[in-house]
């Protein structure tokens, strides 16, 4: 099976405290966050070239924030990021419970149909919260308990439907996924949904 027809994958990583990370991402004080109103989302950048800016396209080289805890930057720097063959920007997305993240898809339109693999992991919550919409309605995706690929290409949204606060570390741009991946299971195939035929309500504003 291809990697390029991957809609959703596990990722079969040395494990992360998820409970510990969780909890240390939750003690970061408000300061070093801000509020995103597409996701309905507060976002901690962890891993930026500018801070708080969290900006790819500043010169230099993706940093560390200093309030990253070290537990992540581990895991991601001798983990992670050996298996993606890059850094890229790291962030923590905190969505409180019933919260519903608009439906949108995470690239240009010119990039559709194009590799636009994100790299996820769940620290507090689950993943079957997490959609896909389809021409035939919404198709949820699995539970799995560690890090996933989905395709971030395809038109998604999410509800927290628990009642504890969401905790996801989502790595984006510049990485857009590899041609080749060791350790990961494809659990949901892009060959067997179609896309809803208008995807104009899903494109960034």
């Amino acid at each position: 099976m291809s990697n390029d027809n991957l809609l959703f994958a596990s990722v079969n990583l040395v494990a992360l405290d998820q409970k510990e990370a969780a909890n240390q991402i939750l003690a970061i004080p408000d300061r070093y966050s801000f509020w995103d109103d597409y996701r309905h989302t507060k976002m901690i950048p962890l891993m930026s070239k500018g801070g708080m800016i969290a900006s790819n396209s500043l010169p230099g080289e993706f940093n560390w924030n200093a309030h990253t805890p070290k537990l992540i930057s581990d895991w991601f720097d001798n983990i992670v990021f050996p298996w993606m063959g890059m850094k890229s920007r790291v962030m923590a997305l905190i969505t409180q419970p019933g919260v519903a993240n608009y439906e949108h898809i995470d690239c240009d339109p010119h990039e559709l149909n194009t590799r636009q693999h994100k790299f996820r992991i769940i620290l507090q919550g689950r993943t079957d919260t997490l959609y896909f919409i389809t021409k035939d309605g919404n198709k949820y995706a699995p539970s799995v308990e560690g890090p996933f690929l989905m395709d971030g290409g395809w038109a998604h949204g999410m509800v927290n439907t628990t009642d504890e606060v969401k905790v996801t570390l989502a790595v984006g741009a510049p990485w857009t996924g590899n041609e080749q991946y060791d350790n990961i299971e494809i659990l949901m195939n892009r060959n067997d949904y179609e896309m809803p035929e208008d995807l104009t309500p899903y494109w960034k504003k």
